[in-house]
């Protein structure tokens, strides 16, 4: 957002200093009085029904343990509840039980498989995923929800082509499930206000589905963001969390506003304390870390990394964080070897332009600018728009003398701060003036 000009030479200078406060004042976009109600201890209610929920298949269950539907509810439930805790080990009961119903059923069950591959989505297990959608799709039944969910799988793998063209596959293109994939994929491809015309159109196909509704929200929201209409994905958080109070996602919306748009510091904070204290996931703590680091206070910020390395690398966790954890080695620990291995993981994982990033960024941090330049320029440039690559393939250029290519990257870097975050904007900054 572009700050207004004050057309005002001829004042005392106390009178400027209250006007400029008052001007900061009004361009926040975040107000603590619109979302401190959703802060207020409470009994979450959307958990509270889960957990209804899975006691009354439980005891069913007991009383009727041969049935598969005791199991198929038990299962999607137990996924259901991980999205609201963080708990993992949901995910792996859930797993499980999906697994004894294709046991007893002998494999011949698509929607379950379809489950199997959502789960595996989740645990960043996205060959696995492929494997399940594969044998959804040989099966047969429900074959538009094997091929929007293969959809997703290949845009996880880097397979930009298989996606199109599993998309392709579907007749009909005027359902939610259609657009929100080509909403996807136009995302991928940079042309990020096609994509927002997309989920607009979406989110009227959702309105009388009330979790598709949040869910496309939350999502555009996100674009918003990204394209720099700040204020409408702020006003789109505070309606998300208005209709559903426990939804935590719009509530780690708006911890990022505070934080990257309004330099609230401690607003963000308290934000992502609040969620910390409701789920299990280390993410926050992360979150927490970069405040501490935007506010120089580096004992705070280790502390928050250390918490969440610890979490992050649990064996539980599988692959789910490698991303983060390689970032964290090379930029955090000076420990780009690390990240160099974990990139290589992520590489033979799923094939994307992040995680060849992940392995140039490595090398860059090794001081091996040679390497890293050859990546960037076989798997980065043109592949991707991500902020953060632009940001690293910036730096890469500069470090091999390239200072025009490298200025340019770092520019388009640059408009995407609020997305990137005021501490990498401040590197952006320095970069730029010293290129």
């Amino acid at each position: 957002m572009k700050n207004k000009t004050v057309y005002v030479l001829s004042l005392a200078f106390p009178a400027l200093l209250l006007l400029s406060c008052s001007e900061k004042r009004e361009q926040d976009i975040t107000h603590r009085a619109d979302y401190a109600p959703y802060l207020a201890p409470r009994a979450d209610a959307s958990l509270q029904q889960c957990n209804e929920e899975i006691t009354f298949w439980k005891n069913k269950q007991q009383r009727t343990p041969d049935s598969e539907t005791c199991r198929l509810r038990l299962a999607g439930l137990l996924s259901s509840r991980f999205m609201l805790t963080g708990d993992i080990e949901d995910v792996f009961v859930s797993d499980s039980l999906y697994q004894s119903v294709l046991a007893s059923s002998g494999n011949e069950n698509a929607s379950v498989h379809r489950a199997l591959a959502a789960n595996a989505i989740t645990q960043h297990q996205f060959g696995e995923a492929y494997q399940q959608i594969q044998k959804a799709l040989a099966i047969g039944e429900g074959k538009a929800a094997s091929l929007f969910m293969l959809v997703d799988v290949n845009l996880e793998l880097g397979d930009y082509d298989g996606a199109q063209r599993a998309l392709n596959k579907i007749a009909t293109r005027n359902l939610f499930p259609y657009i929100v994939r080509k909403a996807k994929i136009k995302d991928h491809e940079g042309d990020l206000d096609s994509a927002i015309v997309l989920m607009e159109t979406a989110l009227v196909k959702a309105k009388d589905n009330a979790s598709l509704l949040l869910w496309t929200q939350s999502n555009l929201a996100d674009m918003y963001g990204h394209a720099g209409r700040v204020e409408e994905a702020y006003r789109l958080n505070l309606a998300i969390l208005e209709t559903n109070p426990d939804y935590d996602y719009a509530l780690k919306g708006i911890a990022w506003i505070a934080f990257s748009h309004d330099h609230r510091y401690a607003e963000a904070r308290s934000i992502a304390l609040y969620i910390n204290s409701k789920r299990a996931t280390p993410d926050m703590h992360l979150l927490l870390a970069k405040i501490a680091d935007a506010e120089n206070n580096m004992e705070e910020k280790m502390k928050e990394l250390r918490v969440f390395y610890s979490l992050a690398t649990s064996p539980r966790y599988g692959d789910m964080y490698n991303k983060y954890l390689a970032l964290v080695e090379v930029e955090e620990f000076s420990n780009p070897a690390k990240t160099i291995a974990l990139a290589q993981r992520e590489i033979h994982n799923r094939p994307t332009p992040q995680s060849y990033d992940l392995l140039a960024w490595g090398y860059y941090h090794d001081g091996k600018f040679a390497e890293a330049l050859q990546v960037a320029e076989d798997f980065l440039v043109d592949k991707t728009f991500e902020p953060d690559v632009l940001y690293h393939l910036g730096m890469i250029y500069e470090a091999n003398g390239q200072h025009g290519k490298g200025s340019d990257y770092l520019n388009r870097a640059k408009e995407s701060s609020f997305e990137l975050g005021p501490v990498v904007a401040k590197k952006i900054e320095k970069a730029l003036k010293s290129s």
